[in-house]
């Protein structure tokens, strides 16, 4: 009796295993079955519509990737497949926009703060895979193939047949080309600890049945904002502090004052920066002097309740290191010319994003002198006359359109000008000063390479 309750047992369980095996079987060949490269070794002479892509990316004709608001921005979408895909569409997508956020406080208490500032979103369907064709042996075949579909039953349990059209791909290199003209009041790309503003490109290949193929490619955007529009950026600043400085049980040690000039406050990358400074050391020790380009970035955000709110952040650009002062001393005036670095204009379109930039003159780490400077991307033209007057030794009137000589009249109007020295300007003087004004004007605007001409130190515009 125990022998055939064993020989049971062990038939059960052979039988289990052995259909748990075939289980195992069919569902290893049913996952198989889906594998594209299955389904193309298993069937012969059908187009593989299945599978990445061997490359999908975005060029832009411009080897900088860096644009000037109001600027053409151009290029192309290059796919490279080596056998047929099956695709749908080749769309396209530009946008531009400014983001802030972070994370106020913690626990249960922690507030997300988060704004945005969108500037552009174009969308294009570049139609490219609507018809394809191919030149093989002087023929053009076309890729817009047909194929029978079995439709659901009907009520009557007739089968109907219909005709579906699919898009190939076909094997090899394509280039979808693009082109989209920036919007003129667009803000310089910068990014920030708690924000950014970006500008991107954004290609995607629709697929049928499957995941879509995303591309993104990043530019740089800069803003026109003219130093020219405001007269006092031109214009001399200087700043003066002073400060007393105390020892032990709030004995006196002496007076510092620290007194720093420019030569104007508007500037654009790769600009010279004259900067002079005098200080007064009247303490009992030797103080380090230094010097430091500055960065002030404001940020402003809201809470899901609707509040706003402000965070600043400062960023050391660029320090220059100054001898130090000896006590009771007062330096002469010392010059030093900076370089000014590549930067980010002042967002001035931008309304949750805006930065500002300083010198500042830093005696003992104690006492801070500060100079506002204002960083633009279109310089001053006094500046742009004066190198053209170096390099020709006159005004430089080919962009400007030549004079139509006048009929003599005898009766015109004669007009004597004098400047604040109290000297005669000669009309022709004058006129030749405000052509070449206007020359420069109407070249500066141009998002062409006059500034490179200009400054032949300014590196690429191209900010981080």
């Amino acid at each position: 009796m125990f022998a055939v309750g064993s020989f049971i047992l062990q038939t059960t369980i052979a039988l289990f295993a052995l259909s748990h095996q075939n289980s195992d079987t069919s569902r290893s060949v049913h996952i198989l079955a889906k594998s594209p490269c299955v389904a193309h070794s298993s069937t012969r002479g059908r187009t593989p519509i299945m599978g990445k892509l061997d490359r999908f990316d975005i060029v832009l004709n411009n080897p900088e990737e860096a644009y000037f608001a109001g600027q053409e921005i151009s290029g192309k979408v290059v796919i490279e497949v080596k056998e047929p895909k099956k695709v749908n569409e080749i769309l396209l997508e530009l946008k531009g926009r400014a983001r802030t956020y972070w994370t106020k406080h913690s626990g249960k208490s922690r507030k997300h703060c988060s704004h945005s500032e969108p500037y552009f979103l174009e969308q294009f369907n570049t139609a490219y895979t609507h018809k394809f064709s191919v030149t093989k042996n002087g023929r053009e075949k076309l890729y817009a193939r047909t194929f029978p579909v079995k439709q659901a039953k009907q009520h009557n349990s007739s089968k109907k047949l219909s005709i579906q059209q699919e898009r190939v791909l076909p094997a090899g290199v394509h280039e979808v080309p693009f082109s989209y003209t920036l919007p003129k009041s667009l803000p310089t790309s910068f990014e920030g600890e708690f924000g950014h503003i970006r500008y991107t490109c954004r290609a995607i290949c629709e697929r049928p049945w499957d995941f879509d193929i995303v591309t993104r490619k990043a530019f740089t955007v800069i803003g026109i904002e003219d130093i020219n529009s405001d007269a006092r950026l031109n214009e001399p600043v200087s700043s003066s502090e002073s400060n007393h400085t105390v020892a032990w049980c709030c004995r006196s040690t002496g007076t510092i004052t620290g007194e720093l000039k420019l030569d104007k406050s508007g500037f654009t990358p790769g600009e010279k920066m004259s900067a002079s400074y005098s200080i007064s050391n009247n303490s009992t020790r030797a103080k380090p002097v230094c010097l430091k380009f500055i960065q002030n970035a404001v940020y402003k955000a809201k809470t899901f309740a609707g509040h706003e709110q402000v965070r600043t952040t400062t960023r050391v650009i660029l320090k220059i290191d100054q001898p130090e002062i000896l006590s009771n001393t007062t330096s002469e005036w010392v010059t030093v010319e900076i370089v000014v670095p590549s930067l980010p204009p002042r967002l001035g379109k931008c309304k949750i994003l805006s930065v500002t930039y300083s010198l500042d003159l830093e005696i003992d780490q104690t006492l801070t002198v500060s100079c506002p400077v204002v960083i633009g991307s279109i310089p001053q033209l006094i500046d742009l006359v004066n190198h053209t007057k170096a390099r020709n030794g006159k005004s430089n009137l080919r962009d400007s359109p030549p004079k139509k000589a006048l009929p003599a009249n005898d009766n015109c109007v004669q007009v004597t000008i004098t400047d604040e020295s109290g000297q005669t300007v000669c009309g022709e003087q004058m006129s030749n000063e405000m052509d070449a004004l206007l020359s420069a004007r109407k070249r500066v605007r141009m998002p062409s390479s006059i500034l490179s001409e200009l400054y032949p130190t300014m590196p690429s515009p191209y900010y981080r």
